[in-house]
């Protein structure tokens, strides 16, 4: 083989070599927006079931604070020589916003348990738009400095990205 042929087998090799980094950088790019877009939604639940965890527990304690209310006028209305009867009516009151407010509770603390978990997948898909980042600055090196090491490296973290985007996915 001449000079020539040897410096242009050179350059065909090296954009082939780019083509493929390229090409492996639009895939993690895909895998990146997919990881990003499942973050945004899934941070978006969190503060939606956060929101109703706070509403539940205001209703809460508007049913707590009228029980006791109802509670406190039946004592009223017993030390009346009339009330007996009102005042049976006002405990009963009293009895079913409590049990109400019980119900509202356990509402209340399941919508807390479902954001805690909203939260937690929500930091694995963060976590894996880092590691696909990370696969992206690895490429972009491997075209700075022609190293293959940095490319194959890549994959290491882009397995991982997309290894925590199918773990918070089935969670």
């Amino acid at each position: 083989m001449e000079p020539g042929e040897l410096k242009e087998a050179e350059e065909r090799a090296e954009v082939q070599g780019e083509k493929r980094i390229g090409v492996t950088m639009a895939v993690v790019a895909v895998f990146l927006a997919l990881a990003t877009m499942l973050a945004h939604r899934t941070h978006t639940e969190e503060v939606v079931l956060q929101t109703r965890a706070a509403d539940q527990w205001g209703y809460y304690q508007a049913k707590n604070s009228r029980s006791h209310m109802y509670e406190a006028d039946s004592r009223l209305a017993k030390l009346s020589s009339e009330g007996k009867d009102i005042a049976n009516q006002l405990a009963e009151n009293g009895k079913k916003e409590s049990e109400d407010a019980e119900k509202i509770r356990q509402k209340a603390e399941h919508f807390e348990e479902q954001t805690d978990a909203a939260a937690r997948r929500a930091t694995y898909f963060d976590v894996a738009e880092v590691m696909l980042e990370i696969s992206l600055v690895l490429c972009s090196v491997t075209l700075l400095t022609t190293l293959p090491v940095f490319w194959l490296s890549s994959f290491i973290s882009t397995l991982a990205g997309l290894g925590l985007i199918v773990f918070a996915a089935l969670r």
